[in-house]
């Protein structure tokens, strides 16, 4: 879990730096174009994930499915690329930003079944346990 932490942290402070240099009109070669699109679905997924674990589950070994990830890259993916190009000219559809966020967000939950380990799989089962026979 702390590996994904610092994964988002590093991940969120790239966006910013991409960000101000952005700003500040010297966009950074090669990282500006698809960097922030690539890492935007984790940050979100990450978010999301934290609300979820300690004020929706309130149980800190829940993840994020696959559906759940898929669906922030699919909605990240519409609305950027789909509807705020049709609202402002400073938005543009470009479908490599789509792939982007789908490998962020595939790069993302593969990073979450690596940092898991097999003991929460044994405690949910050891859950269920209890309710009804195993």
């Amino acid at each position: 879990m702390k590996r994904l932490l610092y994964l988002s942290g590093i991940s969120a402070s790239l966006w910013l730096l991409v960000h101000i240099f952005r700003w500040r009109g010297q966009p950074l070669p090669y990282v500006n174009g698809h960097l922030t699109d690539l890492i935007v679905v984790p940050l979100i997924a990450e978010i999301c994930g934290v609300v979820l674990r300690r004020f929706i589950v309130k149980h800190s070994d829940y993840e994020l499915p696959l559906g759940y990830v898929l669906f922030i890259a699919a909605y990240v993916a519409v609305v950027f690329e789909w509807v705020m190009p049709a609202y402002s000219t400073r938005y543009t559809g470009d479908w490599l930003d789509v792939a982007a966020y789908f490998a962020g967000g595939m790069g993302y939950y593969v990073c979450i079944k690596l940092s898991q380990s097999p003991a929460p799989a044994r405690r949910n089962q050891e859950l269920r346990c209890v309710d009804q026979p195993c």
